[in-house]
């Protein structure tokens, strides 16, 4: 009772002292806007069996074709965009915690190559041209499964990030940059599982079974 009553003289008497507020750990689940696109496919028929085969080592996803005659290129995006929430607890301390985040993974400038040595409609042109097709539906297939997980990911990281409080209003920008990092850091090794996944899945069409059956097809 009577150190009750020390605690209460303290604060009537002495308003800056305190029994010193903390930001909660818990705060309100952020928003999250997610965004995908498969992109505009697009067909190239000008390109050699040469120039092709050069290419391949230039893109950041590749898979060759029969005889090298057809190549199917795509580029993978990932944009992140993460706001803050700051709120002040009292004069001394400020409280910083996620409230939304824009997610971007999208596929740019998908490209079926077809070497212009095949002549359009010829049994080679067209095992070529749906191999090609056939990668570039894995890939459609590939996002339209992950989207539902990377929402999950998300949601799970911003359970482990914490609240940060700092001690001016100076502080809180460079704590709003340290979440928005903190987010990267943990969203991008999921994002590169998903590059891997579809590379893993694209080699199951591009192997030597496969490429001798296709071979056989005009013979």
């Amino acid at each position: 009772m009577k150190k009750l009553f020390f605690i209460l003289i303290l604060i009537v008497f002495y308003p800056n002292f305190s029994l010193r507020a903390a930001c909660p750990e818990n705060y309100p689940t952020p928003k999250i806007e997610f965004y995908t696109s498969y992109g505009k496919l697009q067909y190239d028929f000008t390109k050699s069996i040469e120039e092709i085969t050069s290419m391949t080592k230039k893109t950041e996803l590749k898979e060759k074709g029969l005889f090298a005659s057809g190549l199917t290129a795509i580029k993978i995006n990932m944009d992140i965009s993460l706001n803050s929430t700051v709120k002040q607890l009292n004069k001394k301390t400020y409280c910083i915690y996620p409230k939304d985040v824009k997610l971007s993974i999208y596929y740019k400038d998908p490209t079926i190559y077809i070497a212009n040595s095949l002549k359009p409609n010829t049994c080679e042109y067209n095992v070529v041209l749906r191999h090609e097709q056939a990668h570039v539906q894995i890939n459609k297939t590939a996002l339209d499964y992950f989207i539902p997980l990377f929402h999950k990911a998300a949601i799970e990281i911003f359970k482990s990030i914490k609240t940060r409080e700092v001690n001016s209003k100076l502080q809180t920008k460079q704590a709003s940059q340290e979440i928005a990092e903190e987010f990267d850091l943990k969203f991008t090794p999921i994002y590169n599982y998903f590059k891997q996944q579809i590379f893993t899945e694209q080699q199951k069409l591009d192997n030597d079974n496969n490429y001798k059956y296709e071979s056989s097809i005009c013979r």
